[in-house]
């Protein structure tokens, strides 16, 4: 059993770490979310490595990248943010289930815009009263021959509002016997008519920023159908395992940077005449911080692996996902008791550590929601 990394993988990790100081070190991208900022030059800088093409067919562009490679970059890109972080996440899980699922002419505009950096996709799933119980979604397209009227609201769609971004939206088709049943995937544009985006205030994610989405009689012709009608169920859950890596990664890497921070200041921080990381109240709960990160870092890694194998990682990457998002949160919380007053200003990068950690266990599916699937894989009914 090999737990190290591969020469090449090793030689895109210190790539991706070189692109993280370069172009959005942990205070640029707290100067980003404070400001609201959005950064065209980063995702631009993210396409001209090949990034956004790394996972795609070569035929397409990509360079049939695997999980592995995916969910080292989403590790390094956490160093600065998890909004960072999402900033690559977010773009490509969507498309990925559009190249997988749509026509020839989606494919190809994955291909022209998408992967150079010109275009984004987010995903419309919530509503208002559905959110973990994503099957119970209302939002309503009416079939009207050869397009639909939707109409209805979406919450919490991460980017929906940048410039570029096709907007994946799950809606109700028809009724079936199951709620599952009944449900499609539908591409429209931010512009369209009807369509109206308002920005939701948030502690942090405000590069992305968070939008509700109101849809009244909406026109979406039937060629934006992303797979069969009324098969949005499996078409939802075609990617959920490789969106667990990749946030797996993501939290493992700002975890860490987190760690890394407090350290830090603990070595230059002194109090009764010593460095105060050599106290051992903090000595010892820095000492078992990074063994739960390094926990999560190779829960991430297994399943990452197992994708790769071409196995499936429904219980792995629950696993992964609950164990990275929650270590981000203890770690944050341990380097604003560490850096004390200095992490309570909201001048310090801690501070927008805390801010940022909170929605880890709540987003991509609640630490209830992993550990009901864990639960289930067990053999057990949790409700």
């Amino acid at each position: 059993m090999d737990f190290g990394l591969s020469p090449e993988h090793a030689a895109l990790q210190d790539v991706a770490r070189q692109f993280v100081d370069r172009h959005c070190p942990p205070r640029r991208a707290k100067e980003w979310d404070e400001s609201g900022a959005y950064p065209a030059e980063l995702f631009k800088a993210m396409a001209e490595m090949g990034w956004y093409g790394l996972p795609f067919p070569e035929e397409s562009g990509g360079e049939d990248g695997g999980p592995m490679e995916l969910a080292i970059i989403a590790e390094q890109l956490g160093r600065a943010s998890l909004d960072i972080a999402m900033c690559y996440i977010g773009t490509l899980i969507p498309s990925l289930t559009v190249y997988k699922w749509g026509t020839d002419a989606q494919r190809e505009a994955i291909a022209a815009k998408m992967i150079p950096g010109d275009a984004r996709y987010v995903v419309a799933l919530s509503e208002p009263d559905t959110g973990s119980d994503a099957a119970a979604l209302r939002c309503a397209a009416t079939d009207a021959g050869d397009h639909f009227v939707i109409n209805g609201q979406k919450m919490w769609c991460t980017g929906a509002g940048l410039p570029g971004t096709h907007i994946m939206m799950y809606v109700r088709t028809s009724k079936g016997q199951k709620k599952h049943d009944g449900i499609s995937l539908v591409l429209l544009e931010a512009d369209t008519p009807g369509v109206e985006l308002r920005q939701t205030a948030t502690l942090a994610r405000h590069i992305l920023g968070t939008y509700e989405i109101f849809l009244n009689d909406v026109i979406v012709p039937k060629e934006n159908l992303v797979g069969e009608q009324d098969q949005g169920w499996r078409v939802m859950l075609s990617n959920l395992e490789l969106e667990r890596v990749l946030m797996s990664g993501a939290y493992v890497g700002v975890a860490q940077a987190t760690l890394d921070e407090a350290l830090e200041f603990s070595k230059e921080r002194t109090a009764f005449g010593r460095p105060i990381g050599n106290f051992q109240a903090l000595a010892h709960a820095m000492a078992d911080m990074q063994t739960e990160i390094d926990a999560a870092r190779l829960l991430a890694y297994r399943a990452a692996w197992m994708l790769a194998q071409g196995l499936s990682c429904a219980r792995e990457g629950a696993m992964a996902k609950l164990k990275g998002s929650e270590t981000y949160v203890a770690a944050a919380r341990l380097g604003m008791q560490i850096c004390a007053g200095h992490g309570f200003a909201t001048d310090s990068v801690m501070s927008f550590r805390w801010r940022e950690s909170i929605v880890a266990p709540i987003s991509g599916g609640t630490s209830q929601i992993q550990r009901n699937g864990i639960a289930r894989s067990m053999g057990l009914r949790s409700y």
